[in-house]
């Protein structure tokens, strides 16, 4: 690929600036810091683009809070006038940039995701009698800033653009607990950021190159710091293991998560991304229904409580829905069944209103011969 060149001016251009301001609002329009920008829009606009041209833009102070499911994790919410200047960076250099990627990265690209990653995982795992799940152990806090620098610029020649993509990662000092350390050695990007997770996806595909193109693996795919090597050599899986540990840890400053990165044999199905895959059929992971379980029970107080509130249960529906939509990639149609049945037995008012989603036969990614 021939290196980025030349493309700062379009990326703090007012235009792209508006553009990135309308989808950084999309889910927020009506939260505080998002309509108090809107409000004085143009203005707004008309001040990024003097700050980002004449280099004088610093990056705001991230929020902090906890999230707990799917696991505790620690998030960090940039102003909404910085995830303007993250939009408009990434909406304008990740196409670009993607095209280096191998075909099977499957995280935060255009036209790929979760569904297409649990397809070709099966599709791997239907060729090979044992595969390698391998796990990153503290990924994002773990991305090392100079080796993270160093990887842009081995893709971009625009020292404009380089010095704002600088600043953005530099902004995860706020958070990070190697403030003294030498700028080279600072680690981790904040969770929350859209381009940290662009750049999450571009740190790891050093190892993209390394497995397919090194160890010529050829059964090998990644969704972010979640990754699959198939094989029929057990042996041999354990010795690209060792191999791959090393590489993580002396070429991207990382570690293998050692309880979670093992040979399995296929026979016995794999959990890859919420599902448990198997050769012909496959299963949502317990956690998955555990934690919906979980939501629905809440929606069921919130529906006891709120009886009359309309648009309530229309946005009860609508979760409902995306997760039966999510559910119908593995064989779910018992376990459907089973939610609504128990909900009916609860005498919960949901249990009629979400008969005809959770009942819904039609199923998505299977054929007829596979339904239940």
């Amino acid at each position: 690929m021939k290196k980025i060149r030349s493309i700062y001016p379009e990326i703090i251009s007012k235009e792209n600036l508006y553009a990135a301001a309308y989808m950084a609002a999309k889910g927020r329009r009506y939260r505080d810091t998002t309509a108090d920008f809107n409000f004085h829009l143009e203005e707004e606009i008309d001040r990024l683009h003097r700050e980002l041209s004449q280099k004088s833009y610093c990056h705001g102070k991230y929020r902090l809070f906890t999230i707990y499911e799917p696991k505790e994790r620690k998030i960090a919410a940039a102003p909404f006038r910085d995830r303007v200047v993250h939009h408009a960076v990434h909406d304008v250099i990740e196409p670009l940039i993607d095209r280096t990627f191998i075909y099977d990265s499957y995280a935060c690209r255009k036209d790929k995701g979760t569904h297409k990653a649990v397809d070709r995982a099966q599709s791997f795992l239907r060729a090979n009698k044992f595969c390698f799940h391998g796990d990153i152990k503290k990924y994002f806090p773990s991305i090392n800033h100079g080796m993270l620098k160093e990887i842009l610029r081995r893709k971009i020649n625009d020292a404009d653009l380089l010095w704002l993509l600088d600043e953005i990662i530099n902004s995860a000092l706020d958070i990070t607990d190697d403030k003294d350390l030498p700028a080279g050695n600072v680690k981790g990007l904040p969770i929350g950021n859209l381009t940290s997770q662009f750049f999450a996806n571009l740190y790891l595909s050093e190892l993209d190159y390394f497995i397919k193109f090194y160890l010529r693996q050829r059964y090998y795919l990644r969704y972010m710091d979640d990754f699959l090597v198939f094989g029929n050599d057990k042996r041999k899986l354990f010795a690209i293991r060792g191999k791959i540990g090393d590489f993580l840890n002396n070429c991207l400053s990382l570690n293998l998560h050692e309880g979670k990165s093992q040979v399995y044999q296929t026979k016995h199905g794999i959990n890859f991304l919420g599902f448990r895959i198997f050769r012909n059929h496959r299963r949502l992971t317990s956690n998955n229904t555990r934690r919906f379980r979980k939501r629905l029970k809440s929606f069921g107080y919130l529906s006891r409580t709120f009886p009359e509130d309309k648009a309530l249960r229309d946005e009860i529906r609508d979760s409902v829905r995306c997760w039966v939509a999510h559910s119908k990639y593995a064989n779910t149609k018992r376990l459907r069944l089973n939610i609504w049945s128990h909900l009916v037995e609860k005498k919960e008012v949901l249990g009629n209103s979400l008969k005809e989603i959770l009942l819904d036969s039609e199923r998505v990614g299977f054929s007829e011969r596979e339904r239940e």
